[in-house]
């Protein structure tokens, strides 16, 4: 009898390991195994709440402040809303204490849509992706958990300098690929994909001089497709996976991804990169914000700013 129940749990102890260590194989990690990991020298945390002043307010030990728009934008280029250029990168890479060998896990408060921003640009400039992980429900969990913040400021010096050839231009596109691909029709292999809320892809809601969407483009909203809405979790793969290919956005097409500025498309690149194992996915960085301003571009359910 001893013998049976000590093979339980045996058996409940592989289950459990099993699927804690599936989830930090892939993009996701959960956080438990965040918790078990909080003292890893060798672990970078990497907060990016929505709002400025939410990091000094509370957050997970350990943890080092990004700032969304001031980290992981160029202010540089117009729009300002594109991916930050390799300088930037590189001294904010220092500032985080983070090399090439840092397992990086970024969080936030709003859906995975800021980490998923920071972990893309990580991506681009070519961090090894099996380093680069998410906190499944971001901070919400943490604190469902009962697991403890601070509001003691983290900072760690980096071990040695980070290193890259610079980005990887193929995971981006620009407004010309997408007029000629897509818009013009030259490339029937390619399919545009609008993460924004529906409001915002019809014209209702309007945030740039001009609502509306790119011709062609099918909307998914990146977040209610792949997200719980109250615990902010990821949905189970097959689920998320549904709600795209049922309104076209298929794995044997190219998936061109867009939002308003380049982090509700991040977070579906993520999720369609990452999560469901789509093989080539690319971002339109410019975004609405840029298409929206190019006045000559056309656009569908257009309204005009009064």
């Amino acid at each position: 009898m001893r013998g049976k129940r000590l093979l339980i749990v045996s058996l409940l102890f592989v289950v459990v390991f099993s699927a804690t260590s599936v989830m930090a194989g892939g993009i996701l990690v959960s956080a438990d195994w965040l918790k078990a990991h909080l003292d890893d020298p060798n672990i970078r945390i990497i907060d990016v709440q929505n709002k400025p002043d939410s990091y000094d307010k509370g957050h997970i030990p350990n943890a080092v402040k990004v700032i969304r728009h001031v980290d992981l934008e160029d202010y540089t280029k117009y729009p300002p809303n594109k991916y930050p250029g390799m300088e930037q990168f590189i001294d904010l890479m220092e500032r985080l204490g983070i090399d090439n060998n840092t397992t990086v896990v970024a969080y936030d408060d709003h859906h995975g849509i800021f980490a998923s921003r920071m972990i893309f640009v990580m991506e681009l400039y070519g961090h090894d992706v099996s380093k680069l992980k998410i906190l499944d429900g971001g901070i919400k969990q943490w604190k469902k958990k009962g697991y403890p913040v601070t509001t003691k400021p983290f900072h760690f010096k980096q071990k040695k300098p980070y290193m890259t050839k610079g980005p990887n231009l193929n995971l981006l596109v620009s407004w010309q690929d997408v007029f000629r691909d897509v818009v013009q029709k030259q490339r029937p292999d390619v399919v545009l994909h609008d993460a924004r809320p529906v409001a915002e892809y019809i014209g209702e809601n309007i945030r740039a001089i001009r609502g509306g969407h790119i011709p062609g483009a099918i909307n998914v909203t990146g977040v209610d497709a792949a997200n719980y809405k109250e615990s902010q979790l990821y949905k189970p793969a097959d689920e998320i996976k549904k709600a795209f290919t049922s309104a076209g956005i298929t794995p044997d097409k190219t998936v061109y991804t867009y939002c308003h500025s380049s982090d509700r498309a991040a977070h579906a690149y993520v999720v369609l990169k990452h999560i469901l194992g789509y093989p080539d996915v690319k971002i339109y960085e410019g975004a609405w914000k840029e298409w929206a301003a190019l006045t000559a571009l056309p656009a569908e359910d257009e309204v005009w700013v009064k």
